[in-house]
């Protein structure tokens, strides 16, 4: 079992108020971590590789992970505190679409091969990835740790303690199978990391090696990201075929992200690129 008073070594200081004492804090969650490693031991993961994550100089515990749900644009919209013109703002949707149309420009050779994989078009490709991390901005890499965030979310989110212990399971096989430390999987609060935005699960589902070799994996480059965008948007049917029918893309895109603010900004930024391609 993972003896909680281990993790006494990596919570810093920067971590909690400086007035808080470590102990009853660790205290309170030894039971939740011992029981989070029975978890995933059931799963296959390796105590060792919980604990040693667990433990490592860089383990950041978030505590105000709650608050981070609650304020999502998406949750707001969900709660009629802003529409989807708001929605769109907060995005900088127009902003998006002048930025996608430069890189379409710029990556047309690698849009272009990647649309003739299935027959998706590579405008929508675009749309997804400029919702995402802005086109893959280095200012959207995100600035949680993946483990962390997951182990956070066990802790203090009952609802999402199975999707935690699931995408915790996820993150070491998709670890191992692209032999990354566990630093380089930082993203979002939510757990989702790289250009694409994958959440663990995704990853080890959907997410390729634009030259087909799992050991060239790379969350964070490009060409890898387009090619598993559109691998997860044909494992969810659509094709040259189906990408003609309106509500096929609409599921497509609302499997990628369940939120139908998001679907509607990806499909209107989707008929701009459109629009700029057949202009083209």
């Amino acid at each position: 079992m993972v003896y909680i008073f281990l993790m006494i070594m990596c919570l810093s200081g920067s971590l909690w108020a400086s007035d808080m004492e470590l102990k009853p804090i660790a205290e309170t969650y030894r039971d939740d971590l011992e029981e989070l490693s029975l978890h995933l031991s059931e799963k296959g993961v390796p105590e060792e590789w919980f604990s040693s994550n667990i433990n490592r100089d860089s383990f950041t515990f978030y505590p105000q992970i709650e608050s981070y749900f609650s304020n999502m644009a998406e949750n707001r919209v969900n709660r009629g505190e802003i529409d989807l013109k708001d929605y769109k703002q907060h995005f900088g949707v127009d902003l998006k679409i002048r930025k996608g149309i430069r890189f379409i420009e710029e990556h047309q050779e690698i849009l272009t091969k990647v649309q003739q994989k299935n027959g998706i078009d590579y405008e929508l490709i675009v749309a997804i990835l400029g919702m995402e991390t802005n086109f893959g901005e280095q200012r959207q890499r995100g600035n949680f740790y993946v483990f962390d965030t997951l182990v956070s979310q066990y802790l203090l989110l009952p609802r999402r303690q199975s999707f935690a212990v699931n995408e915790l399971a996820a993150l070491y096989t998709f670890s191992q199978i692209t032999q990354k430390e566990i630093d380089y999987f930082i993203g979002s609060f939510a757990g989702a990391s790289g250009w694409g935005q994958f959440i663990p699960t995704s990853l080890v589902a959907y997410f390729v090696s634009a030259d087909g070799k799992d050991e060239n994996i790379d969350i964070f480059s490009i060409e890898d990201t387009v090619f598993s965008i559109e691998n997860y948007l044909a494992a969810h049917r659509l094709n040259g075929d189906t990408i003609n029918y309106p509500e096929t893309r609409r599921k497509a895109v609302f499997a990628y992200n369940r939120s139908e603010a998001y679907v509607k900004a990806v499909l209107y930024m989707y008929e701009e690129f459109k629009k700029y391609s057949i202009q083209g």
